[in-house]
């Protein structure tokens, strides 16, 4: 399985968006979609803390407004917060207003110039308007730590074989994706600090 031909159409249609790193480094992305959430963010954290390694959480609003000490530790620890919007919408079933309210409706908890349209939908309409205001963010590696057909060492094996310079993976700090993630994440960050690999936020990332 590969992501390569999700990176293809997705940059022919939103060519300003980030896919990717633009490095010929050994510089990748580590981020976290859909937190946060108390009895996993904290687990996370503590493992990226073990590791020295630093990510981007884009954190879903109507979660941040309830767990506000979870986005002001994440924080703290060094990492970058984005907008996930406030109820997880997918833009291909919204209208272009209700989708942008709901995107500002989470801003104005997160205040960050990144955005990822939750699963990747989101519409040319909506697109424009949202892409003048933040710097969009999809992926090229996705970890499928969420999928039910996918265990711990197959999300491990995915993400190793797509492991290159430049590469944007995505996590998620969340119950449903716990029993995966908690226990391959620990082995990914031994492997990736074994060849060398350096982590960049996508408020710094490498140009």
């Amino acid at each position: 399985m590969t992501d390569t031909w999700i990176l293809k159409a997705g940059m022919r249609l939103y060519p300003g968006a980030v896919w990717k790193l633009n490095t010929a480094r050994k510089e990748i992305a580590l981020t976290f979609d859909d937190g946060p959430e108390p009895e996993i963010t904290p687990k996370v954290l503590a493992i990226l803390a073990q590791y020295a390694r630093q990510a981007t959480f884009f954190c879903v609003g109507n979660k941040a407004v309830k767990y506000p000490s979870l986005v002001q530790q994440i924080r703290e620890q060094g990492h970058a917060v984005g907008n996930h919007s406030y109820s997880h919408c997918n833009g291909f079933f919204t209208s272009p207003k209700t989708y942008v309210k709901d995107v500002e409706k989470a801003q104005a908890i997160l205040q960050s110039s990144l955005f990822r349209p939750p699963y990747g939908r989101i519409t040319p309409s909506q697109y424009k308007i949202l892409s003048k205001i933040y710097r969009i963010v999809f992926w090229n590696v996705m970890s499928y730590d969420f999928h039910p057909r996918f265990t711990a060492e197959k999300c491990l094996n995915h993400c190793l074989q797509n492991l290159q310079n430049g590469a944007v993976f995505v996590f998620h700090d969340t119950r449903m994706a716990s029993r995966n993630l908690l226990t391959f994440l620990p082995e990914f960050l031994d492997t990736i600090t074994s060849m060398g690999f350096n982590t960049v936020t996508l408020t710094n990332p490498v140009k």
